[in-house]
């Protein structure tokens, strides 16, 4: 570095403002930084001081670059340190040009697509930049002697740095415009088909859904119906029952009437083997009495032989009374075995009514087990009804429930569908 140069800075006579046809933007930009032609010369001039400390220049920004593992890592990546060191070194001398023409902005523009290819951040391109305004501004010092030159080289390196920054930022956020635009593009034409396919799948399903509560909807009348005869046919089978205990009830009153008549039947037969009984006393009398007639007669007759001619008639009369002894004997016997048969078929009678009341008893109490079981019959079928009667509604409200699920699913598909035409549309 040579402290005993310096530069001459001429009087400018005005301060025209750079401009270039075509970039009416840029040109506003360059006239925020207030960039001049003389702006321009003075960085001609410093050209020759620029050349002579290039090496300094260069080694004490890549010095500072080179403190951050990042951006060496970056470097040793893409490139090497002199090719970029010989690199900036063009780069800068052509700075001091002071042509700021539309090979200069291109290239610019092209350095800043390097960098955001490479992954240079812009916090790094900025803080870079700055390093390299900082040993600008110490050759500056070093060079210029009087605090004005110094103040007016500063500020138009100041601003042929900003120009260049922005030139640079500006083809950042281009870049990074296109990128996130086709990066949108492919999620957009990525998404579009994920929801092409979901309103598809969406509208298949809803079709299918729809059929199968149609279909649920069909079954769930069928079994409706069929409820519906259950309970009809339940009501009869409820109204035979109680028909049916009805009878039962009326049988338990005729048992009772036969049982009681059986009770009476009992009565008279006793009555009837008691009178028999009497017969066969008085018959057992009236054989006496033959046999003491037929004793009788028996001693009338000798007596009418011991009379002779005297006692013929008497003896008639003995023969006759003899006679009508041995009939009521023959007719009392045949009475006393008729009495003994009869006798006889009244205690088969009155075995047969002993059966027929423990038979009848017997009925009796199973018409009574039998009443009581259609009593609970009909109670059970009265309550069976009553809950077939809730299920019936319960089914009612199902089926409505679910035409509405199928109505709403009719619905989704319809909007599954205009979602799929709204996305194709996108």
């Amino acid at each position: 570095m040579k402290d005993n140069s310096t530069i001459l800075i001429p009087a400018a006579d005005a301060d025209i403002l750079h401009t270039l046809d075509g970039h009416d933007e840029l040109n506003e930009q360059m006239r925020m930084i207030d960039l001049t032609e003389e702006d321009l010369r003075l960085l001609r001039l410093m050209k020759p001081v620029v050349e002579q400390e290039i090496d300094y220049i260069t080694d004490q920004f890549y010095n500072t670059v080179l403190g951050v593992n990042k951006l060496e890592a970056i470097i040793l990546e893409h490139s090497s340190i002199e090719r970029l060191k010989k690199t900036l070194r063009e780069h800068i001398i052509e700075i001091f040009d002071g042509n700021v023409n539309e090979e200069y902005i291109a290239k610019r523009l092209r350095i800043a697509n390097i960098h955001k290819r490479i992954g240079l951040e812009p916090k790094w391109y900025l803080s870079a930049f700055q390093n390299l305004q900082n040993v600008f501004i110490a050759v500056i010092y070093n060079e210029a002697h009087r605090d004005v030159e110094r103040v007016k080289l500063v500020r138009t390196v100041t601003k042929l740095l900003n120009l260049e920054q922005q030139l640079v930022l500006e083809a950042y956020e281009k870049e990074n415009i296109r990128e996130k635009e086709e990066q949108y593009l492919l999620v957009k034409n990525e998404l579009k088909a994920k929801i092409a396919e979901f309103s598809g799948e969406l509208i298949d399903l809803s079709i299918d859904t729809n059929a199968a509560v149609e279909q649920l909807v069909a079954s769930s009348n069928e079994v409706n119906n069929t409820f519906q005869r259950t309970a009809s046919s339940a009501l009869e089978t409820q109204g035979k029952a109680r028909e049916g205990r009805g009878q039962l009830d009326s049988l338990s009153g005729q048992i009772d009437l036969i049982y009681n008549s059986t009770n009476a039947m009992e009565q008279s037969v006793n009555e009837l083997s008691r009178s028999s009984r009497q017969i066969q006393k008085i018959v057992a009398a009236v054989q006496d009495i033959a046999d003491q007639t037929k004793i009788l007669s028996l001693n009338a007759t000798i007596e009418a032989a011991r009379a002779g001619e005297h006692g013929r008639g008497f003896s008639v009369v003995a023969q006759e009374v003899s006679r009508l002894a041995e009939d009521t004997k023959n007719t009392v016997i045949r009475i006393g075995e008729l009495t003994l048969q009869s006798s006889s078929l009244t205690s088969q009678v009155v075995g047969e009514i002993h059966k027929v009341q423990e038979l009848t008893e017997s009925g009796k109490h199973q018409s009574l087990e039998t009443s009581r079981l259609f009593s609970d019959i009909v109670d059970s079928m009265q309550s069976s009804t009553q809950r077939i009667v809730t299920v019936e509604e319960e089914i009612k409200v199902l089926i409505q429930t679910i035409e509405g699920i199928g109505s709403a699913t009719a619905q989704t598909a319809a909007s599954a569908g205009q979602f799929k035409a709204a996305t194709d549309n996108l």
